[in-house]
């Protein structure tokens, strides 16, 4: 997704780390945990992100939940630095994306206030035995993804 957003707003996007912390499936949302196919034991990270322009302005905030039981492609879903769109082509990794959903939603504002209403779109994100191992909930900045006025 990284390289769509890349190209439809025309410049390189980076990423802003808010959050990435390491947990089990216990502590997920059940229907997150039923999407991972995750045991209550199996460990998993938690990473909350914004993909930000060169000035700084949010593009998307994504909340990506890896399960984490792949030592390597843990650490490119998990990478610091980089979106993972970035780090998975560095690596020359591809995954199969399945959407299971997209509408609208709140874009997330400062100071608890609620935003104005975003699409979103969540997926899960499986390996090349079709096995899934990381969940995605992206929401996209109206500003550059904007809503159909009918809506």
């Amino acid at each position: 997704m990284t390289r769509l957003l890349e190209a439809l707003i025309g410049c390189p996007l980076a990423l802003d780390l808010t959050d990435q912390r390491t947990t089990t499936g216990r502590d997920l949302d059940p229907a997150i945990r039923t999407a991972l196919g995750c045991a209550e034991s199996d460990p998993v990270v938690v990473r909350r992100s914004t993909l930000t322009t060169t000035g700084g302005a949010a593009v998307s905030w994504n909340c990506v939940v890896v399960v984490a039981t792949d030592a390597e492609l843990t650490a490119l879903l998990t990478d610091e630095r980089l979106p993972i769109g970035h780090s998975l082509a560095g690596a020359r990794r591809h995954l199969a994306r399945t959407v299971l959903g997209a509408g609208v939603t709140r874009w997330p504002a400062a100071g608890g206030q609620e935003g104005l209403p975003c699409a979103y779109k969540e997926s899960v994100l499986c390996d090349h035995r079709s096995t899934v191992v990381a969940h995605l909930h992206e929401r996209f900045n109206p500003a550059y993804v904007p809503l159909v006025a009918a809506r």
